[in-house]
């Protein structure tokens, strides 16, 4: 008898945690899908992906409570939590993706020990494969598009090489307490203007052109191809000109023109034209 009061306490305390999940979910889903709640700021970023592991943790904590239930119940209640956990998996990863764009658009430098951030997200694209594999076809998940993700994956390794680590504070503190001890038996050198010429006539670093952008035609309607959005903002970036600029000019909202850059949703052919006239004009030589 108490152990049956015990269980029935347990069900009622999953299924209020149950609520909060959905709720928690459904705000995060409000706040982000639009792409209204990114900026370009980095702080703002890392509060997007507290609040998204703090959602994972509630929603663990309903799962682990499931076994209580009588089997179809349980399947049910596995079913429901597998599809809102993906739903936003989805919202994460598009998010993700806006808000890099949007930093990277700002050619601010990353704040210092965000390189080990960036690398967590990059760690996150292999969980959530991982996650599909194991639960996508059992559950009937729709899969990610594989462009998304490889476009991500190819902003992330972009801003990971342009974000300090930890260690490069310990590494440069350390060199300037080493030149300080130096000091008092430097001499003063005057620069006759050789060394600063040889400077000044050095060849500039040669950078890697961007991707070419491609779209493939279906059915009257044109989807970018593999490494469109980061073909896309390369070009932007060297016009001084923003996506939501972009996205203005085209007549459509910076959530959707992402959504086509990535070869999610489609193109419709005039729309392609003045994408690929803006492209032409500014893109390399």
């Amino acid at each position: 008898m108490r152990q049956s009061a015990e269980n029935a306490r347990v069900r009622r305390e999953t299924l209020r945690l149950l609520a909060q999940v959905e709720k928690q979910g459904l705000a995060i889903a409000e706040a982000y899908r639009s792409g209204h709640g990114v900026s370009a700021q980095f702080i703002d970023f890392k509060r997007f992906i507290e609040k998204v592991d703090h959602f994972y943790v509630f929603i663990d904590l309903v799962e682990e409570r499931l076994p209580g239930f009588d089997d179809d119940k349980r399947e049910a209640l596995t079913r429901h939590l597998a599809d809102i956990r993906w739903r936003i998996i989805v919202v994460e990863v598009d998010t993700t993706q806006i808000f890099l764009v949007r930093i990277g658009e700002t050619h601010k430098p990353w704040p210092l020990g965000s390189r080990e951030f960036l690398q967590r997200r990059l760690g996150r694209l292999g969980e959530i494969a991982a996650y599909y594999d194991s639960f996508g076809e059992q559950q009937q998940l729709t899969p990610l598009s594989d462009v998304m993700l490889r476009a991500v994956e190819e902003l992330l390794k972009q801003q990971i090489d342009r974000a300090p680590a930890l260690a490069d504070f310990s590494d440069n503190a350390a060199s300037y307490m080493a030149a300080s001890k130096r000091t008092e038996d430097m001499t003063l050198r005057l620069d006759s203007g050789g060394r600063r010429r040889r400077r000044e006539t050095r060849p500039p670093q040669r950078r890697e052109p961007p991707p070419p952008f491609r779209v493939r035609e279906m059915e009257g309607r044109f989807y970018a191809e593999r490494d469109g959005i980061v073909a896309v903002s390369e070009v932007c970036r060297n016009a001084n000109f923003s996506l939501d600029q972009l996205a203005s000019r085209m007549g459509v909202s910076r959530p959707s023109l992402v959504l086509m850059l990535n070869g999610s949703d489609p193109m419709t052919r005039p729309m392609m034209e003045q994408l690929q006239s803006f492209l032409d004009k500014n893109g390399p030589a």
